[in-house]
């Protein structure tokens, strides 16, 4: 998948799917380029692993490894679905998995360079998308709504709200009160069931 533009610091990439029952690894790459032969370099290589019940992450330059950065928590699992989302900041990414925060990775290439994000391995994806980027990235909040497994982000910029659902942008909403640390509450009402709010 080409990242139109590249990334940005402020940009979130949401990554929604699940893991087969038989699957040992699957893996997110964002690149550079698309080339097998010689293989594009890898940012920020993100690779479950079920048989070691790991995360390693490591960056690809020249068709060369980096040292592997290994995670042991997994919030991955055999027949489930999952949700990822990725913060990219100045300096590092931020990964969470369901709602929860699992890592951070620093960049070892520059952001700049980043403009191909690839999937592979024995995963099912049911849809990947990109939130804008900020000038002044705040707070997100994320809010789910469990029968049609949708997934709603507000990002709090400096003048505005900017609203996604399931990766798409939506609207833009500009601030009407200007004091935003006044706002203390959040209010979901309708017809719906959560299934959770998380705000980072």
């Amino acid at each position: 998948m080409t990242i139109l533009g590249g990334l940005h610091p402020g940009e979130m990439v949401l990554i929604q799917g699940s893991v087969p029952t038989d699957a040992d690894r699957f893996q997110v790459d964002f690149m550079h380029g698309s080339s097998i032969k010689p293989r594009a370099d890898v940012a920020f290589h993100f690779n479950p692993r079920f048989k070691k019940n790991q995360i390693v992450c490591n960056t690809l330059q020249l068709e060369y490894w980096g040292k592997e950065e290994i995670h042991y928590l997994m919030p991955f699992r055999k027949g489930a679905a999952f949700e990822i989302i990725v913060l990219v900041e100045k300096d590092l990414y931020k990964v969470a998995v369901n709602g929860a925060h699992l890592l951070e990775y620093k960049h070892r290439i520059d952001l700049a360079r980043v403009d191909t994000l690839s999937v592979s391995g024995k995963v099912q994806i049911q849809a990947i998308g990109i939130i804008p980027s900020t000038n002044d990235p705040g707070s997100a909040a994320a809010v789910k709504k469990l029968k049609t497994q949708a997934l709603m982000i507000i990002l709090c910029e400096a003048q505005q709200f900017k609203v996604a659902v399931n990766g798409a942008h939506q609207l833009t909403y500009k601030y009407r009160v200007q004091d935003l640390s006044c706002v203390d509450e959040l209010e979901i009402i309708g017809d719906l069931q959560l299934l959770d709010v998380k705000i980072w």
